[in-house]
């Protein structure tokens, strides 16, 4: 039997939502995308290159609104977890929509985009890459009141380097608090990743943050 809490969680995430968004360079939707949902995507960022989106318009599932606005493009959708998806060509071999959903976080990792690299690490070992700097930047950010609380969003950039020590931190869009830009800065740089990355991983990661009160 599934526990309420859950059930109750999975009727969340398939219940429809307001989408509006036009179509427009790949990359841009899929930020406004994760914006509406709190849905976390994963995709190297040269498979958004030259691709554009279709609109996506009215009271949609998540899951619905994101295949509408891939609808043009030949990238399939590979669910990590209920609330974090992976985007990668036709080829690959990537699976449904969970039948569960996962407990709701109020701190959460939106887009996180890898820059393309002229020798490309394995896809399969990137996105595994990418699932664990996802949760060490989570504990991280929610280690100080100043990142745990409040809703905003931001995005850095990190460099890694093959210590799996975060060596540089850059800030691409402010939270719109800058002492809340400092914590997030001082917060990462100098961060463990809990695993080494993998050979010619590109660099740097690219991550928007996205926190919501609860």
């Amino acid at each position: 039997m599934v526990p309420a809490i859950v059930a109750a969680e999975e009727r969340q995430y398939l219940a429809a939502l307001n989408f509006d968004i036009p179509s427009q360079p790949l990359a841009s939707a899929l930020q406004a995308y994760s914006k509406i949902t709190g849905v976390q995507l994963l995709y190297e960022s040269s498979n958004s290159i030259g691709r554009m989106s279709t609109k996506v318009v009215g009271q949609l599932s998540r899951d619905a609104a994101l295949r509408e606005l891939l609808a043009d493009t030949d990238l399939t959708i590979h669910y990590t977890r209920a609330n974090a998806i992976t985007l990668a060509p036709a080829s690959a071999d990537l699976d449904g929509p969970p039948s569960a959903v996962f407990a709701k976080a109020d701190l959460s990792l939106d887009t996180l985009r890898v820059r393309p690299s002229a020798e490309r690490s394995d896809p399969s070992e990137l996105r595994a890459y990418a699932g664990v700097i996802q949760s060490d930047i989570q504990q991280a950010l929610k280690k100080d009141a100043k990142t745990r609380n409040g809703s905003y969003s931001a995005g850095i950039k990190l460099w890694i380097d093959g210590p799996r020590t975060v060596r540089r931190t850059e800030l691409f869009r402010s939270s719109g608090d800058q002492d809340r830009d400092v914590v997030i800065s001082r917060l990462l740089d100098g961060l463990q990743i809990s695993q080494a990355p993998p050979a010619n991983t590109p660099q740097p990661v690219m991550v928007m943050i996205t926190v919501r009160s609860m």
